[in-house]
């Protein structure tokens, strides 16, 4: 089978990650589907960012959950990568769902939870959802909390869950089988032929995080979807 290519962060390998850029540069790659992370802000709003802190990817300092969403606003999220991208904003998960709309993309939305309260960031979740013009089968929601997981299962029984872990360890497959999960996402290093088909008898999708190069990856016509930072790499193979 030919994997489905999903822009990591939209395509983060040749863009700053979680931007407007980055997403527009995805959907301009040719991409069908993105994956983005979401967490709360100090004053509870649901921002795209992965790191748990702003160093990294903006001219900032400190947790994303020490910053009101107009303290975030002021600083730069593109610049760290390239210059040409100095004065990208942080996008709230609203702004997110609606540019993917405009580019007429299906979306992944990762939910990270660190110090913030589970069930106040999945009602947040569904909240942003309820808004959405997006179709419910164009979003996939997933999570590494197992909690996290729940919640949407009992929140969202109509949306496509994909449960997150590095290896299918026993307490994954349980999660799986106790949500009605559509996928499990996997790291590609570690999942194995007999694991994939084991998830694929049962009748789950496997999606597997992050795979650059297509020689890299030896089961990549074996599972159903790709995470890539660089998915004109599949595209155009």
């Amino acid at each position: 089978m030919s994997p489905l290519i999903v822009g990591h962060r939209g395509a983060a390998g040749t863009h700053p990650e979680n931007t407007k850029a980055s997403i527009e540069a995805a959907a301009n790659m040719g991409t069908t589907w993105v994956e983005v992370d979401v967490q709360p802000t100090k004053d509870n709003v649901l921002v795209v960012n992965h790191d748990h802190t702003v160093d990294r990817c903006s001219n900032g300092h400190g947790r994303v959950d020490a910053h009101t969403l107009e303290e975030l606003r002021q600083l730069d999220f593109g610049g760290w990568f390239d210059s040409k991208f100095t004065n990208e904003r942080i996008l709230t998960l609203d702004e997110m769902l609606q540019l993917v709309s405009e580019q007429n993309l299906s979306i992944n939305i990762e939910i990270k939870i660190d110090t913030a309260n589970t069930k106040a960031v999945v009602d947040k979740v569904v909240e942003a959802l309820s808004k959405t013009t997006l179709s419910k089968e164009s979003i996939l929601l997933s999570s590494f909390s197992h909690d996290v997981m729940r919640l949407l299962h009992a929140t969202c029984p109509d949306y496509k869950l994909g449960v997150i872990g590095k290896r299918l360890s026993a307490s994954l497959w349980s999660l799986l089988n106790e949500i009605d999960a559509f996928s499990c996402h996997l790291y590609y290093r570690w999942v194995s032929a007999r694991h994939i088909e084991k998830l694929h008898d049962t009748g789950y999708q496997v999606w597997c995080f992050t795979v650059n190069t297509p020689k890299q990856f030896k089961h990549l016509h074996k599972v159903d979807a790709i995470f890539s930072n660089f998915p004109t790499r599949f595209l155009n193979s």
